[in-house]
């Protein structure tokens, strides 16, 4: 039978014209991903403790840094582009087709660094956002925490994450969303996590729903040109999922030096991916004395991941753009004409230095050769 399977994805991998290799590797014991209601109590206390701990380890990559925030600064550099020239960009995490398998390897390398720190075998959860269950379980004091208080600036005030349990070390002080009256004198003016789940007037305060999701999954081509966030989301999945709505594709703030989509003027330039972001941060004024200060709260940063429920948010994108490809089939474009790295085989920075091969979109469409499944799909 194995040598059978072997045989049906080498066909599979002619078929498709979009595989590798690695396709037909022997494959891996399969580790699953849960959604976040149905984790065991020990589970969930297996995450939290993992995931604190890597704040307590130094970073392989970095010594200068702790393991967890080794993460946070690849997400920001990804964000990374060059104002006096174009073709400069950060890792192809954003606004483009490697959207996807780009954070399918982020995942892969934090789940193997819980792994490290911890000595137990574990997987990132999901959150379906479609599920008040699920969010319940996510926002629980023995999970994530819950919002944050108006009261102490949105500091997150409950669950182990909590002001004083979990310190934020690594800020975007440039963030254009992130401008506090004293960023200048203070190199680490909030030195804990903010939320403020769902009150930002100014954008969608409600989460994707299953028709969201639906409509979504039905477009049936990966992405289209010209590859980046003014796609005509009707015909890109991956920018339906991503949740863009720039009509001028990417353009490089030279304050920042971030990249960054021009709203299309609907109020409406995050959907999906994109609004679960704003919606967990919030962007908010801290201070009432002073209006014209606003705040992006941890998960609508660039430095996102300094909110842990950034990866359980992920791995829900993950498992959506897996259910797309049962539908659809493993297929991604373009196989060239993009931004280096968001190319079919283009090597996508930083994960050159995984020596599995697994760093290309090509080498990751199929989720069960990088060693994970669902429990269920939408």
């Amino acid at each position: 039978m194995k040598h059978l399977a072997l045989l049906l994805s080498a066909v599979s991998c002619l078929v498709l014209a979009s595989c590798t290799t690695a396709d037909v590797t022997e494959p891996t014991v399969l580790r699953v991903r849960k959604n976040v209601k149905n984790l065991t109590a020990q589970e969930k206390a297996d995450f939290v403790e993992a995931v604190k701990k890597l704040k307590t380890v130094e970073s392989p990559y970095d010594p200068a840094i702790n393991y967890y925030d080794q993460f946070v600064k690849w997400h920001y550099l990804a964000f990374y582009c060059n104002p006096n020239d174009a073709s400069v960009h950060g890792y192809p995490a954003h606004m483009g087709p490697a959207f996807l398998p780009w954070h399918r390897v982020y995942l892969r390398v934090f789940e193997e660094a819980l792994r490290d720190v911890s000595g137990k075998d574990i997987s990132v959860p999901y959150w379906d956002w479609t599920d008040a269950a699920s969010t319940s379980a996510v926002f629980a004091d023995d999970f994530m925490g819950g919002s944050g208080d108006p009261a102490n600036r949105y500091a997150v005030m409950t669950g182990p994450f909590r002001k004083g349990e979990w310190t934020v070390e690594f800020t975007d002080d440039n963030d254009v969303d992130s401008i506090f009256v004293d960023v200048q004198t203070d190199p680490n003016p909030v030195p804990y996590l903010t939320r403020a789940l769902g009150v930002n007037p100014a954008w969608s305060t409600v989460l994707p729903t299953a028709q969201d999701v639906a409509t979504t999954l039905s477009v049936s081509a990966y992405d289209a040109t010209p590859w980046d966030p003014s796609v005509d989301t009707t015909k890109s999945f991956r920018n339906s999922l991503e949740g863009w709505r720039g009509k001028s594709g990417i353009y490089c703030d030279s304050a920042t030096k971030n990249m960054d989509a021009k709203a299309d003027g609907s109020g409406l330039r995050s959907k999906m991916h994109n609004i679960v972001h704003v919606y967990v941060g919030g962007i908010f004024t801290p201070d009432p004395a002073n209006q014209a200060v606003r705040h992006a709260g941890s998960m609508a940063q660039n430095t996102s991941p300094n909110d842990p429920v950034f990866w359980i948010h992920h791995a829900n994108i993950d498992r959506i753009w897996t259910a797309w490809m049962k539908r659809h089939g493993r297929t991604y474009a373009p196989v060239t004409g993009a931004h280096q790295g968001n190319n079919l085989n283009d090597v996508m920075e930083p994960w050159s230095f995984r020596k599995d091969g697994k760093n290309t979109p090509a080498s990751v469409l199929d989720e069960s050769v990088v060693g994970f499944e669902y429990d269920a799909l939408p």
